[in-house]
């Protein structure tokens, strides 16, 4: 979906080509380049069509670069759209000022992440014929695990050390 509006153009879409950092001009300036399917529509046998368009990250590529793969929704946001003709088809582009992944994506990189301190933890107990190293996680004397809930300790000050308010005079409100 494209909204198309007087301050800037905002884009929805899954990434249909692999994202591609090149680096282009006499400054070797990185670009992440990818194109995106926005839509489709229906050709005259009924069959759908893709509409596509090519998005060009010029702000922070080398940072985005690996973050993206095929098939990842997002939210692109430029200034304009930009067309071209070659060979009778004509082909839109945009200069993307911002790419927001969708939650697809951002689950990926959460399970990436649990994946690695996986790995490590399986890596360092396998280092270890005793027991696996647990430093970080111990309970200290006194302490439960429901204290680290929200819950937990909204019901550890009520039922704790902290006498009621009796005397809402000198309350600030």
């Amino acid at each position: 979906m494209i909204v198309n509006t007087k301050t800037g153009i905002m884009i929805s879409g899954t990434i249909a080509r692999s994202p591609e950092l090149r680096r282009v001009g006499q400054n070797d300036r990185p670009v992440l380049k990818f194109s995106m399917r926005y839509s489709s529509e229906r050709d005259e046998f009924g069959k759908p069509q893709g509409k596509f368009i090519d998005v060009d990250i010029w702000t922070k590529a080398e940072e985005l670069d690996g973050m993206f793969a095929e098939g990842d929704s997002v939210i692109v946001v430029a200034c304009e759209i930009k067309t071209r003709e070659y060979n009778g088809k004509v082909y839109h582009s945009v200069s993307a000022d911002g790419v927001w992944p969708g939650a697809d994506v951002v689950f990926r990189w959460m399970q990436q992440v649990v994946d690695m301190f996986s790995q490590k933890a399986v890596s360092s107990s396998a280092h270890q014929s005793t027991a696996p190293d647990i430093s970080g996680c111990e309970i200290y004397t006194g302490e439960q695990l429901n204290h680290y809930s929200p819950k937990g300790r909204i019901a550890a000050k009520v039922a704790g050390s902290e006498p009621p308010i009796d005397d809402a005079e000198d309350l600030p409100f």
